[in-house]
């Protein structure tokens, strides 16, 4: 009888493994190597009220060169993804930890997208770093492992404390008719003008972020609120902001004094309404003695000199003021340079820091009556007062915390250099979106924005792909009872038809049915050399080769492990 080999056998469920591992391969692309045909793809963005008309004839829009996009048109996709409702995971695309990530989309943006061959599932928290090039400056930004990209040159160890600043105000976002201001507080004649002049290598002058402009009719009220009670004598306190002066009058800058809400019953219908009362304000120069204020700040003009100025303080409990201000010679407006300006209370002595100086001013101690108020806090011009200005004033980066900044903190505020320039207290140029893999850049800082864009100039940006690997076991089982037959066709033969052959006349005849004496009587066992795998329709699905082959034994059972990822 023919001897019948057996070559299946079923795998048992739990002889099969599958493990997965994440790694990760690093890619990189730079400016002199970018192509279309990369697959990578950068673009800038520039900020344009809807609707945008892309089909009017008379309208030319700003495009990208590398694929004659709109620059609006990007704009606004970038703020439909991520940044429109930055936060909400339902409207946003990715990052809305609003405690570890910080997102704006300012006028302008810059974005690279890599493609999905050079990503994977997605860009590895913490592994991305470009280094840009604009002329003779450069910078570096890395991402910090939630999704900022942060600007290397810009130190954060000297920053005024963000948890303990009550009230900031941002005019960065004010390219809208209606901006954030404008739709949170009242104004009037709101307008944003470009911001504070940044100062560069060489003596030239750019412009970063927005101000807000205003002259005789101009203000922007923002309500009074129990946090604006902490400016007294027993208070420590700061406040930080920029001004700029076309031509010096006086006028006031910053005041908590002059109107407030008043709650009232309309005897008419007996409704419970609120009304405004106001209250003539002095000029900057005068007394405040007789007016409550914890602060008013202001800028005046010397007698027959309108080509320089004093920064004026008030406070006043109502009986005593506190008066304090900068020497002409501590601020000129001839040389149209902004101003940084910051009035400090600590331990009961006022000061005044402009430009992070406090050299040419004058300091004393605060009303030891209680000077605050219920009114509104006024930025720009007294509602109702002593004022006659015609000329524009600019302020910007207003800021007020509950302690005394330090020297060191004050000169955070105050720094406008091109590269490293705190005066935003923020070293966080855009974002990396890992799942998008794609990166975006957009900061009131000029420097991000020169030329053509981040990704316009030179760069050479690398970071991490994440791909999931799988790694697959199997154990295959090999009783010793079982496939213990060669499938070599030389171990078969043809019996003759009339004699039974000698182990040596099997040698002489042609492959067959049968196996040769040799094998079955044990004289020479098989090698495994392959193991194949197949489906529960005999199909191939993998096919393991031995390094070297293994002898098959009959006395003792043989397990093998096949191993494969992909």
């Amino acid at each position: 009888m023919p001897v019948i080999p057996s070559v299946f056998r079923p795998i048992r469920s739990n002889d099969f493994q599958r493990r997965s591992f994440k790694s990760y391969k690093t890619y990189r692309i730079t400016s002199t190597a970018f192509t279309t045909s990369s697959g990578y793809v950068h673009h800038n963005g520039i900020y344009r009220k809807l609707p945008i008309n892309v089909d009017h004839v008379a309208e030319t829009f700003p495009i990208n060169s590398l694929d004659s996009t709109n620059q609006h048109v990007i704009w606004h996709s970038l703020d439909h993804r991520y940044y429109g409702d930055p936060y909400n995971p339902v409207k946003s695309n990715e990052l809305t930890n609003a405690t570890v990530t910080e997102k704006h989309l300012y006028e302008s943006a810059s974005c690279l997208i890599a493609p999905y061959l050079e990503v994977g599932e997605r860009i590895k928290p913490g592994t991305a770093i470009g280094t840009f090039t604009h002329g003779l400056d450069s910078y570096i930004l890395q991402d910090d492992g939630h999704g900022n990209l942060r600007d290397t040159a810009i130190s954060t160890s000297s920053f005024a404390s963000s948890s303990r600043n009550i009230f900031y105000m941002s005019f960065n976002k004010e390219f809208d008719n209606i901006g954030p201001i404008q739709k949170q507080y009242k104004t009037s004649n709101f307008k944003e003008e470009d911001g504070i002049g940044i100062n560069m290598v060489g003596g030239s002058s750019q412009t970063s972020g927005n101000s807000f402009k205003f002259n005789n009719k101009t203000f922007i009220r923002v309500p009074h609120e129990d946090t604006f009670n902490k400016f007294n004598y027993y208070d420590d306190w700061s406040i930080s902001f920029w001004l700029y002066n076309s031509v010096v009058e006086n006028r006031p800058i910053i005041s908590k004094g002059g109107v407030r809400k008043q709650l009232y019953i309309d005897r008419r219908n007996s409704l419970t309404k609120h009304r405004d009362i106001s209250v003539n304000m002095p000029s900057i120069t005068s007394s405040y003695s007789n007016i409550r204020t914890p602060f008013v700040i202001g800028v005046a003009r010397p007698a027959g000199n309108g080509l320089s100025g004093s920064i004026h303080f008030h406070s006043s409990d109502g009986t005593r003021e506190l008066h304090i201000s900068s020497s002409a010679a501590n601020y000129i407006s001839s040389n149209l340079e902004w101003q940084h300006v910051c009035i400090r209370n600590s331990s009961s002595l006022c000061q005044m820091f402009v430009n992070g100086n406090s050299a040419g001013t004058t300091s004393g101690s605060l009303p030891e009556g209680i000077t605050s108020n219920n009114d509104d806090i006024i930025i720009g011009n007294f509602i109702s007062g002593s004022q006659s200005v015609t000329n524009n004033s600019y302020v910007a980066e207003i800021r007020m915390y509950d302690y005394p900044v330090s020297d060191t903190e004050i000169n955070s505020l105050s720094n406008r250099h091109y590269l490293s320039g705190s005066l935003f207290q923020t070293n966080i140029a855009g974002n990396v979106f890992y799942r998008n893999g794609e990166m975006v850049i957009s900061s009131p800082m000029s420097k991000y924005n020169t030329g053509s864009g981040a990704f316009g100039n030179t760069f050479d940006v690398s970071y991490k792909g994440t791909h999931t690997i799988y790694e697959n076991e199997v154990l295959v089982r090999v009783p010793k009872d079982q496939m213990n037959v060669s499938m070599n066709p030389t171990a078969t033969f043809t019996p003759a038809t009339n004699k039974i052959l000698s182990q040596a006349e099997e040698g002489n005849t042609l492959p067959g049915d049968h196996r040769k004496t040799m094998f079955t009587s044990k004289q020479v066992n098989p090698y495994i050399t392959t193991i194949g795998l197949y489906n529960d329709k005999a199909q191939l699905l993998a096919v393991s080769k031995l390094a070297q082959p293994v002898q098959k034994r009959d006395d003792i059972d043989m397990n093998f492990v096949v191993r494969w990822d992909y």
